[in-house]
């Protein structure tokens, strides 16, 4: 069955949205910009594995959340080095959940991912993820299939040796100083939940789109 028009057309706006969203708002230091915050909803990777012969159980679960963010990085200056040490990227997940929580407020997920030897370039990606069985939990069982039903906004600032980098929000505005929806006191951090890419099952795959991850036994 072919997608209706209107369906198509609201994918092309809601993609247009965030990359405007983004190169609307201006980074705090011209070493990092980020052009766009893409969520989107994908499968868990079919993989061979020879002789292992494990199968799920009947019943597909509900795909992962996969938050691809393309930036690019500017040497600043000759005496700065052309490869970045290490760059944090903290992400914000604003889940548009409030109607099943205790609270009656959405759940903001938080998580960071730290990438090392960063190049000067552009179009570098960073990714996070939110896996299956946390979404249907979140959602009180009843996981979401697409993001329009899942998330309200997302946010992502970035940190190198000096400092904040670089704040951005895939819907709403940030001020000049970083100040982003994330500081809102409403919304109470929930760490712990949010993945970087080498804790899922799509760590082998596409090494060369995504920056190196920092690993957690060097941290």
């Amino acid at each position: 069955m072919r997608p209706s028009l209107s369906f198509l057309w609201s994918v092309l706006v809601l993609s247009l949205a965030s990359v405007i969203a983004a190169r609307a708002q201006q980074p705090l230091n011209a070493e990092i910009r980020i052009t766009k915050i893409e969520p989107i909803f994908v499968d868990s990777p079919k993989i061979m594995a020879g002789a292992y012969s494990k199968k799920a159980a009947p019943g597909r679960p509900a795909p992962w959340i996969e938050v691809d963010v393309t930036f690019d990085r500017v040497q600043t200056a000759k005496t700065e080095p052309k490869f970045a040490d290490e760059l944090t990227f903290n992400y914000y997940i604003l889940l548009k959940n409030q109607l099943v929580t205790a609270e009656k407020k959405p759940t903001m997920l938080t998580g960071s991912v730290t990438h090392i030897s960063t190049p000067d370039g552009k179009d570098l990606h960073s990714s996070i993820y939110v896996n299956p069985r946390t979404l249907a939990k979140l959602f009180d069982g009843k996981a979401p299939v697409n993001v329009a039903q899942s998330i309200l906004d997302v946010g992502v600032t970035v940190s190198g040796k000096n400092g904040l980098l670089a704040a951005v929000a895939w819907k709403t505005p940030v001020t000049k100083d970083g100040k982003g929806w994330w500081e809102n006191a409403s919304y109470t951090p929930t760490p712990g939940l949010l993945l970087n890419k080498g804790e899922t099952p799509f760590a082998p795959l596409e090494w060369d789109y995504f920056e190196p991850v920092k690993s957690k036994s060097s941290n």
